[in-house]
Order: C-alpha cells, then structure tokens, then sequence
C-alpha cells in the first residue's frame, strides 16, 4: 500500500469533519421498534397515532412503531404486561389493574371526559324508556370495564342483578331489530348508525349523576419507564403531537384512517367521530394529555363507592411525572464504547436533544400557566377574565352576523350551610360536580364560567327565540336540583338563575352582566317569598 499524501492527508481530515457536522442530524443507530396497543379497532379514536406516523414525528424520535388492533375481549393491558406491546390506550379501569398488582402508569388522558354511555329504546316503544329507572328488568348489553356506567347505576340505586344481561355485540342493529332493549355505547361511534336508521333513542351519560371519568389514557409500565425513561418521553411527546395535528386537520386524517387503516366505515362515520370527540377532549380548554391529579382522586373514590379500591387509595407510581429526571447510566455506559467519532457526535446529538426538551418544557410551562390565569383552579372552569373576552369576541360575531346572544347568572341556593356542617372539603367537590353538570347541559358553542364562591356566568350564542333560552335554563336548573352522592353524602340543592338578551336587554358585555345579576337575585328572593 503506497503512504498518503499530504494532500489526501487533508482532504481525509476534512472529510471526517464533515461526518460530525452531519450526524447529529441522523440517527446513530437504527429506530427502536415499539409497539402501540389500541383499545378497539382502527378508528379516529386512535387519530393522534395515526399522525403521528404519517407526519413523523415518532421517526424523528428515533422510534418505528407499529399500532396494533384490538378485538372484543383482548385486554390491551395484559398485551402490554406481556411485552406483545410496550404501550397501550386503556380506561380508568387502569386504576383497578394496577391495585390487582399490574405494574401500570398512565401517561397522559387522551379524552377529558369518558364518551361511554347507556342508549335506550325511546319512550314510544312498548319497551321504551322514560328514565334510567325504566330499564330495570329489561334486556340490557353492557360491555366489559364499563365502569363509569356501573357506578352511575349503582348511584341511582339499579343493581346490576335488576337487569336481564346479555353478552354485548357490539351490533347497534341489535337495538333497532328489538333484539334487545338498551345498550352501553360510545356517543361518538354507535348514534351515528342509529341516526341513520332515523331510529328514536334516549342517551344516559354518568356525567349527569357527578361521575366523570377520563376516557382513553396512554399508558405504559413501570419496567419500561424506568428502563426507556428517554424512550417514553420521546414516544409521549410525539404522541401528543400528533394528537393536536389530528385535533387540527380532521379531514386529512379521516381520509388517511380510510385509505390506509380501515375502510370498514365510511368517511361520513369518521367524521362524526370525529365531530364528537372535541367535545370529550375540551382542546379549548385545556391542552391535550393533561391530567389533574384531583380528577384521578374522584374516580379512585367512586371506586371506592362501589367497593372496588380502598378509601385513601394511593396514586404514587401510578401517574406519569413528565418532568422527572429519568437514570441515564445505562446510557452512559453504552457512550465508552463508541468511537471517538461517535462519542463526538453523540455529545453533539445530546446537546441538540437536551435544548429541544428544555424548549418543550418551557412551552408546556407558558400554556399551563396560562391555563391557570385564564381558568378556576378547583372546577377548571373559565375564570371571570377569560369569560368577559369570550364573551365580548361573541358579541362581536353576533353583531356582525345580527344573531341573538344570552347571558345567564347562576347562583347556588343555600351552599354556605353546605361549608358549614360538612366542610369545605365537600363544597369543593359539589362545586366541582355542579361544574360538571352545567358542562354538559351546554353546547359546545357556549361557554360557563366560574365566578365566585357558588357563582357561575354562562352565554348561549345564536339565540334569538326566548323560549329557547328559557328550555336551557331550565334544563340548568333542573340538572343542580338533582341529587349529588360526594363521600357518602346526598346532598340536595337547588340554583336561581337570571337572564339577560343581546341586543333586547342591552348591547354591552358588563351591562349584559349587570342585568343578569339583577334578575338572578329577584328569582332568588322570589322563591323564598
């Protein structure tokens, strides 16, 4: 072999420079293959993953991962204890495995609020219903780790042994056909068929009855967690990504589900689920994944309730710290036996990786407290400043478009003897219940805020007929003056409420406040006279 010049000396040197120049910007060594288990077959429940595939956000962390289908009675927990999957999409009911001794953590709350519901025949069947109660004795599909609805029913008294269960098959057919007189379902996916079929139905959601759950939860265990800290991070974050792209452009996405997944329900299936799914994942209030440590507090309680946790049950180890600081020792040991070529870049790779994260986390810092400027830090509510903009954006859209706007001043009647014999502790939990009811009596549209101790503001857009409005506020009033179970207590309470109109009553957001108020108070002192 002829010894090297000095001028391919140089251009070697060079070449080697340009090397480390270059890989920082690729990975050092191949993707790690990881598996996602889904909690039911391919659906816009599931849109995040998919974009994030499609747009690459997981091949930018270094991860091909593959999304698994899941069939009626396949536990995507067990397939991730197995190691068939690393992670999985799961319900509350992760609560329940991890006191059974299932090492499970959840990562982030995908839905905000739980989409299972109970659907019913309508009241003109002879085997129609009229309430909750009306289904007792009746044939009743009732999937399993329907948790929510078990504890709503026992909430209201039906034990499960009151209903003629049969094995569920996921067939709303089976509804329409009369083969069988109410089912547990998922709002965004089986009213769809039955809207089809021009089908008459009545909707029973726990929400009405104080118990909200979080819906689908990434998760994962704690052998990956403490093994893979970077990887969960990493698979987390590009997760959550590709949860806002879906959330943004639901129409892309509905047309690759299709296309490229699944084409056993059309696009117009699709995009009613995905029409559904913004209201259970309230992206305008909060940001996607984000759990409250107190709302996983209620669900270990309402377990509680029915016997199935502890009092007191302990949430440490069970909910993911995204701001941990993860062991990297294998990570250091694995770095002394590269090259010093590699070693070099690698630094470099880490560096660049260290100021992304630390960018991440100054973005998700600013959005939270945003969050809790602008929001009621007990109820999660809009707080007074967030709603007076609201509001004033609102009427400024129903001054251009000369629509209707009502304004209504909600206050709770005799809350403070509530605080007085019970204690504060359950107040705030009947705040945080009757938060959650004026939610759901709402459009998605409107907004309800809270504004003071057991006052609440709330605006309906597009209102012009006062009849309507008046059916919405009874709707409110009749919703609070229902029952609430909070720790062993049946609390009973009702709300006086007040209206204001755009542009009847006055043009101004503080005007249209001020009369609201007033009117509130005259109520109130009407129905102590």
């Amino acid at each position: 072999m002829m010894p090297m010049s000095s001028c391919q000396s140089l251009y070697l040197l060079r070449l080697v420079c340009w090397c480390c120049l270059l890989l920082p910007t690729v990975p050092l060594w191949a993707a790690e293959k990881i598996t996602l288990q889904l909690k039911w077959t391919h659906a816009f429940q599931f849109a995040g993953y998919y974009a994030a595939l499609e747009k690459g956000y997981y091949q930018a962390q270094g991860l091909e991962v593959t999304l698994a289908e899941a069939r009626p009675g396949h536990d995507p927990v067990d397939a991730v204890l197995s190691k068939q999957a690393q992670y999985g999409v799961g319900t509350s009911s992760l609560m329940l495995a991890r006191k059974a001794g299932k090492p499970v953590v959840v990562l982030a709350a995908i839905f905000q609020h739980s989409p299972l519901v109970l659907i019913a025949r309508q009241t003109d069947s002879p085997r129609g219903t009229q309430g909750i109660h009306d289904i007792v004795d009746k044939r009743v599909m009732i999937e399993p780790q329907s948790d929510e609805l078990i504890a709503y029913l026992h909430q209201e008294g039906i034990a499960l042994n009151r209903l003629v269960q049969l094995d569920h098959s996921f067939q709303p057919q089976d509804l329409i056909d009369g083969k069988v007189d109410a089912i547990s379902a998922y709002v965004s996916n089986e009213p769809y068929y039955l809207n089809q079929a021009n089908f008459a139905y009545q909707t029973y959601t726990p929400r009405t009855g104080g118990i909200d759950f979080y819906g689908d939860n990434l998760f994962t265990t704690e052998e990956e967690l403490k093994l893979h800290p970077e990887r969960v991070r990493a698979f987390r974050e590009a997760s959550l990504r590709g949860w806002e792209y879906a959330m943004q452009h639901p129409d892309e996405i509905v047309e690759l589900i299709f296309n490229k997944y699944s084409a056993a329900h059309g696009q117009d299936f699709y995009r009613f689920e995905a029409s559904r799914m913004t209201a259970l994942m309230r992206t305008d209030l909060i940001e996607i994944g984000y759990m409250n440590r107190g709302r996983w507090r209620h669900i270990a309680d309402t377990y509680a309730d029915l016997g199935l946790l502890p009092r007191d049950y302990s949430l440490d180890g069970f909910l993911y710290e995204p701001n941990a600081r993860p062991d990297l020792s294998s990570l250091y040991l694995a770095m002394g036996l590269l090259a010093s070529v590699s070693a070099l870049a690698l630094y470099i790779y880490r560096i660049n990786r260290r100021l992304a994260k630390a960018l991440a986390e100054s973005r998700a810092a600013e959005v939270r407290i945003r969050h809790l400027a602008q929001h009621d830090t007990l109820t999660e509510l809009p707080n007074r400043a967030l709603f007076l903009d609201r509001l004033e954006q609102a009427l400024a859209t129903a001054r251009r478009d000369r629509q209707g706007l009502a304004v209504l001043f909600i206050d709770l009647d005799k809350f403070k003897p509530i605080n007085d014999t019970l204690g504060h502790a359950i107040g705030d939990h009947l705040l945080q219940h009757v938060a959650s009811r004026l939610r759901q009596q709402l459009r998605a549209s409107d907004t309800v805020a809270r504004v003071g101790g057991d006052e609440f503001l709330a605006f309906l857009r597009n209102t012009r007929d006062l009849s309507e409005i008046e059916a919405t506020s009874r709707k409110l009033t009749e919703a609070l003056s229902l029952p609430f179970d909070i720790e062993g207590h049946r609390i009973q309470i009702s709300a006086s409420l007040g209206i204001a109109r755009f542009p009847e009553d006055a043009e101004e957001s503080r005007e249209l406040i001020k009369i609201a108020d007033a009117r509130m108070y005259a109520a109130k002192y009407q129905e102590q006279k």
